[in-house]
């Protein structure tokens, strides 16, 4: 089982490292102590920031990955390529890609516990 769960991790990171590579860079656009960190052992990758003061540029920092990927489906379609073959699992790793988590959603809602808090 060990094994399988690396595999899983493992391959997660291929849609999971460009999901927080996406957040990162659009909150790099708001502040310079934008974080990423990627756990290779436990396939995870992570993004984190101070809370962002405009309202739309937190809220994109949060849902760039669903923008960006809703974006690139809509250009795939549009172009009538077939979703045959390896075209398959490019769209699989598209769709991960592009699902916000919950946590993403919370973000951008501005109703995560660290943008409550007061900070002087």
């Amino acid at each position: 089982m060990t094994t399988l769960r690396a595999a899983a991790n493992v391959l997660s990171l291929s849609f999971a490292l460009p999901h927080e590579a996406t957040h990162y860079a659009v909150a790099r656009l708001g502040t310079d102590d934008a974080r990423i960190a990627v756990e290779v052992t436990g396939g995870r990758a992570t993004t984190a920031w101070p809370p962002l003061e405009s309202r739309v540029l937190r809220a994109f920092a949060f849902l760039a990955p669903t923008v960006f990927g809703s974006l690139l489906a809509a250009l795939w379609l549009v172009s009538g390529t077939s979703v045959d073959g390896w075209r398959l699992i490019f769209a699989v790793g598209l769709a991960a890609y592009t699902v916000p988590s919950p946590a993403d959603i919370q973000g951008a809602l501005g109703r995560q516990a660290v943008q409550q808090s007061e900070t002087s």
